[in-house]
């Protein structure tokens, strides 16, 4: 994470914002909060769902910051935070058997500001419909495994820890997530000619 907050400082802000210090805090979710967007928008490909997971996992991390143990990286529990958060949204939209994005083809005109949103509105939902598409078919925990490990670029032991699986089976899960992708691939290839 190239723009977080040094160890030593973000070790001293926790302990303020724990003993309830809203600056210190708000410095904490000013820095780390596009991380954890960026993973529950791979995970839930909808932004409304990513923004509510994101502000519901702040607000738990602000409840539970005198549990946190520094011996774990403070990205590490975020992110257990956020994937578990993002597992409840899946369970419920299957629950409820919804899915609560936009097409293309219904992005009104009145919704759209400026050619710079309608440019990251078109990279959200294409970005969005591909993990959508090549996800298709793996469990949740293939999925949110794919996407802490290969998008998001955490190491094998943090997407353990934060999955809460070990190692090996993180390693078997990226195998067939991965292999599950690879012909997805392919057949999009095939289908279309491009990629």
């Amino acid at each position: 994470m190239n723009n977080s907050i040094p160890n030593d400082e973000l070790t001293e802000l926790i302990e303020k914002a724990g003993s309830g210090d809203l600056r210190a805090f708000e410095r904490i979710v000013r820095t780390y909060q596009r991380y954890g967007l960026a993973v529950s928008f791979r995970i839930l490909c909808d932004e409304d769902d990513a923004k509510d997971v994101v502000q519901e996992s702040f607000i738990k991390i602000w409840k539970n910051l005198k549990s946190y143990d520094s011996k774990f990286k403070f990205t590490t529990w975020m992110y257990k935070i956020v994937v578990n958060l993002c597992y409840d949204k899946l369970k419920a939209r299957k629950r409820t058997n919804a899915f609560s994005g936009k097409r293309f083809d219904e992005i009104s005109s009145a919704e759209i500001v400026s050619s710079a949103d309608l440019e990251k509105e078109f990279t959200n939902r294409e970005t969005a419909l591909l993990i959508k598409y090549f996800s298709k078919g793996l469990s949740e925990r293939q999925r949110i495994i794919f996407v802490l490990r290969d998008i998001e670029g955490l190491s094998i032991g943090e997407t353990a820890a934060i999955t809460g699986v070990s190692e090996s089976a993180v390693k078997t899960n990226l195998f067939f997530a991965r292999q599950n992708i690879r012909k997805k691939m392919g057949d999009y290839e095939n289908e279309t000619g491009m990629y």
